[in-house]
């Protein structure tokens, strides 16, 4: 697998703009790391990088290999996973961080399918609300909702047609009646949900062009996102929760979409990590099963 050391280590090289940068980030000498890109310039014929005594960037030919070199690196990356994968060799730690809503009700229980198939996987699960920060804290992926923000991260999406939902339960509807416009949600008694300590009091619909922008007055508002489906369940107001968190208990009846003609903000469903050397066998193969099983939920 020299090939492909070498080929990182160009990469790292050209992200650093530092032979010795790149060797201290991967644990290697300066000599290895200088070693890598001559290789590969002999096997090219071309110089890769313009060295001086302060500097080092990219020669034309360099700019013109890079691209190719880290898409190349990401297709044998992946190559090596499907073989690994379907040699049964997948190992080592997951460490996943994931929405409280998400991670309680959906990935604990796929999680436990998912251990059970790759028994020699380690798993440390993150559960919050809040937004993890891949880059300091021991997590190799997010799973998180709504369009990335971080343009550094590498987003592979999940689920992209999720959205909001309007919900309440039968009993809060049989006591307040039913919500048939948003406007009307002026009237009733809302479950918020708050971030930051910032409270989502804004809640914004669409219908054939108009877009209808509705301020709450919050009667309920809390920090976790399971919560806020739990009241609805328990009839204490409404809620508006993503599709993919209340999709069983709208089947069941536990809850009611209200509004169904009126479209809400889009909501995706994405893995984010930062690195394309992250995407080890156990990644790959836990990206796969929560497609796959995602697919199966919403049908």
């Amino acid at each position: 697998m020299r090939s492909f050391n070498d080929l990182q280590t160009f990469i790292d090289v050209a992200a650093c703009a530092s032979i010795s940068e790149a060797a201290r980030q991967n644990g290697q000498t300066p000599a290895a790391v200088s070693a890598a890109i001559k290789r590969l310039e002999k096997d090219l014929g071309n110089v890769l990088f313009i060295r001086s005594t302060r500097s080092l960037r990219l020669s034309v030919a360099g700019e013109q290999f890079l691209s190719y070199a880290k898409d190349s690196l990401a297709l044998l990356q992946q190559g090596v996973a499907a073989v690994q994968i379907s040699a049964g060799q997948v190992n080592g730690t997951l460490q996943v961080s994931a929405p409280c809503d998400l991670g309680r009700n959906k990935l604990s229980l796929w999680l436990n399918e998912f251990l059970a198939q790759y028994p020699h996987v380690k798993l440390k699960l993150h559960l919050s609300d809040e937004v993890s920060d891949i880059y300091s804290q021991s997590i190799d992926i997010a799973l998180r909702f709504g369009v990335p923000k971080d343009s550094q991260l590498i987003a592979i999406p999940l689920y992209l047609s999720n959205a909001r939902v309007l919900v309440a339960s039968p009993d809060y509807i049989a006591k307040h009646g039913l919500l048939t416009h948003p406007l009307n949600l002026a009237d009733h008694t809302t479950i918020t949900f708050m971030r930051f300590g910032e409270v989502f009091k804004e809640w914004r619909f669409y219908k054939q062009g108009a877009v209808q922008k509705v301020q709450l007055n919050c009667q309920h508002i809390v920090n976790d996102g399971e919560m806020v489906r739990r009241w609805a369940i328990e009839g204490k107001g409404i809620a508006y929760k993503s599709y993919l968190d209340v999709i069983e208990t709208l089947a069941s009846g536990e809850l009611v979409h209200l509004c169904p003609d009126w479209r809400s903000d889009p909501l995706p469903l994405y893995m984010m990590y930062a690195d394309r050397r992250q995407m080890t066998p156990v990644i790959t193969a836990f990206r796969d099963f929560i497609q796959q099983k995602i697919a199966t939920l919403v049908g």
